[in-house]
């Protein structure tokens, strides 16, 4: 189960990657967050980068080391909206680093 610091740190990690304004998410004003609201959170920027600038969302899934294959199948395979896919796969992907920061930080 994913806990809420190592969710906040994933979103750090996205908003770097992404290269959002640290305003852009609120992480500063927000005690808690869940994953249902980091989801909801990483969903709009990726619905907003799907219609405005895709080429700047490959760039940054790519940055984020996404795997293509990996994305291409989830995608395939998925009857849900597209930028939901990419979200889920975003969040597991930011979780994995955390878990190898904190792995190798010790």
């Amino acid at each position: 189960m994913t806990n809420d610091s190592d969710l906040r740190e994933g979103l750090i990690l996205f908003e770097n990657d992404f290269q959002l304004e640290s305003s852009y998410l609120n992480l500063k004003e927000r005690e808690e967050i869940r994953y249902d609201e980091a989801f909801l959170l990483i969903m709009r920027v990726v619905e907003d980068l799907l219609a405005k600038d895709f080429t700047r969302l490959i760039n940054c899934l790519y940055r984020l080391d996404v795997s293509e294959q990996k994305l291409k199948e989830a995608l395939a395979a998925s009857n849900d909206n597209p930028a939901s896919v990419i979200t889920g796969m975003i969040i597991e992907r930011q979780l994995q680093k955390v878990e190898m920061r904190k792995k190798y930080k010790s």
